[in-house]
């Protein structure tokens, strides 16, 4: 990241990026984090087993939310550059793999239960998804190691790449493969009686493109604004597009909690 705060004599003002990484955060903490909040409390509460990835992605939204208060705090007091940075660096980690980690755990569920269903049978006792779950929180602290490991910029910055090509391949796969068996008819579809399973074939069908849509442009402009930091590795240009990474991930955090509280009828004032 380099040094931030001293950094006027290189031709523009810091202050900016301090500025809009405090306004970024701000909204994270007083939006998304009573959002996530109400969400892990209403899956805790009903004890669903088969919300227990939404579940470890309301737990991931709201760390990410805690820790979103204390760097937005670090920033405005201006507390020590180098605790500063290094905070910053394990904020972006937890952003950039717990979200889409689960999201892509959330996908491929939902690609096994529509596609492979009596594979999906076979898998869905509660052992199951707490085996993924416990992987994909050790894969989460693997991943928090990384900066300690002092990579280059370039190094950085094509890790983050492949991981959005993993998880953009992972979640456009299965999303676009459900769709289509979704949009099969099926056996009594022609039928009065086949009418509300229809409806909701058409409910699962528009959460999922709303889904697919945020998570696989989220990950595709993580790509293309990445893309030219290997290229450049100016100091304005990666807080620029840190900044814009980051406006982007906290939009799309909102969307989860969201078509959660839809589908639970908490948001009678949304249709779609």
């Amino acid at each position: 990241m380099g040094s931030v705060g001293s950094n006027s004599t290189l031709g523009f003002d810091p202050s900016f990026f301090l500025n809009g990484i405090t306004a970024l955060l701000a909204s994270n903490v007083l939006l998304g984090l009573p959002a996530n909040g109400y969400v892990a409390w209403m899956i805790a509460s009903e004890s669903s087993v088969s919300e227990l990835f939404a579940l470890n992605l309301a737990v991931a939204e709201i760390l990410f939310g805690c820790s979103s208060f204390y760097v937005m705090l670090h920033f405005l007091l201006r507390m020590s550059e180098a605790v500063g940075v290094l905070v910053l660096k394990l904020f972006l980690q937890l952003m950039l793999i717990s979200r889409p980690l689960f999201q892509t755990c959330i996908c491929l569920e939902r690609y096994m239960a529509v596609v492979h269903p009596t594979v999906f049978i076979r898998l869905k006792p509660l052992r199951y998804r707490l085996g993924v779950c416990l992987f994909d929180w050790l894969l989460i602290l693997l991943d928090f190691m990384f900066p300690f490991l002092g990579p280059s910029l370039t190094v950085s910055a094509c890790y983050l790449i492949a991981k959005s090509l993993l998880f953009l391949s992972t979640l456009s796969y299965c999303g676009v493969r459900v769709l289509l068996v979704l949009q099969q008819p099926g056996p009594g579809d022609g039928s009065r009686s086949a009418v509300s399973w229809s409806a909701m074939k058409r409910k699962a069908f528009k959460v999922i493109v709303i889904t697919l849509g945020f998570n696989s442009a989220t990950q595709l402009l993580q790509i293309l604004m990445l893309g030219p930091t290997v290229l450049t590795a100016s100091l304005l240009l990666i807080l620029q597009l840190t900044l814009f990474a980051l406006s982007i991930s906290i939009t799309s955090s909102f969307i989860t909690p969201l078509l959660f509280l839809h589908r639970a009828g908490k948001l009678p004032c949304i249709n779609f």
